[in-house]
């Protein structure tokens, strides 16, 4: 005949039996009394039970990361006690325990995890969402290569595209210039190969396009023999030996 109050002086009768369903499901201590009676109608002294309801555990802090396609795809970090990590909204598909989480994901594309916090009571946290996007690469710039002869003017290489970098080497170590049109300074008879990328918004860089710029040497000059002729008489033609031969005056 077990009987449960609110209060000490067992005034206020809140259930009865041995079962009682309190009603609370905010975080708090709830104090409550039982007593029981015997057949003879008496009913024995109070005993002290309470339900506390712990809050939520803190949500864990978390940074979202991102990362260009091709390039070391970061950890996600999360700062708290006993992380867990979920794939999903509704906390059902755990992917990874601890602060530090490899997503282990390479392709393009934005990709969200829903992190945890379990304090001291066990009380888990809400989830909180974090993101991975790994952006796509810009496309390469466009740039055209560029042949004059040597001793004329050497005309600059121009590429279209957004924050333009120029390189002398395929492996992008070496920049040699930023933005179009790029002067390269050369003037001596050669091939002369750069690769130009450009960026985006996100600070992705692009695959580089290869753009030449050829100088040619001069041809030797023709050979050419004086004549001499007596006016009245037959004169003769002037002759070069080469090729293309042009005649001027001056």
């Amino acid at each position: 005949s077990v009987v449960w109050y609110s209060d000490a002086a067992l005034t206020t009768v809140v259930g009865n039996g041995s079962s009682f369903a309190t009603g609370q499901s905010t975080a708090g201590v709830y104090t409550y009394y039982a007593t029981q009676g015997n057949i003879n109608g008496c009913e024995g002294p109070a005993t002290v039970v309470t339900l506390t309801i712990s809050p939520f555990g803190a949500a864990p802090s978390v940074t979202s990361q991102s990362a260009c396609f091709g390039s070391a795809i970061p950890n996600l970090t999360a700062t708290g006690t006993s992380v867990v990590w979920y794939s999903d909204a509704a906390l059902t598909a755990v992917v990874g325990n601890g602060s530090s989480f490899a997503t282990g994901q390479t392709a393009v594309g934005v990709y969200t995890y829903y992190i945890t916090d379990t304090d001291v009571n066990g009380c888990e946290s809400a989830g909180t969402p974090v993101t991975l996007e790994i952006y796509s690469l810009p496309t390469s710039p466009v740039a055209a290569n560029e042949v004059v002869c040597e001793g004329s003017a050497i005309p600059d290489l121009t590429a279209t595209g957004t924050s333009v970098v120029w390189y002398s080497d395929a492996a992008l170590t070496t920049v040699v210039g930023n933005g179009s049109p790029f002067a390269t300074g050369q003037s001596t008879a050669g091939v002369y190969t750069y690769y130009v990328t450009q960026n985006d918004g996100n600070g992705c860089e692009s695959s580089p396009s290869t753009v030449t710029l050829e100088i040619y040497s001069l041809p030797a000059a023709p050979t050419a023999a004086n004549e001499v002729g007596c006016e009245g008489g037959v004169i003769p033609d002037l002759t070069a030996t080469g090729t293309s031969v042009v005649w001027y005056s001056d």
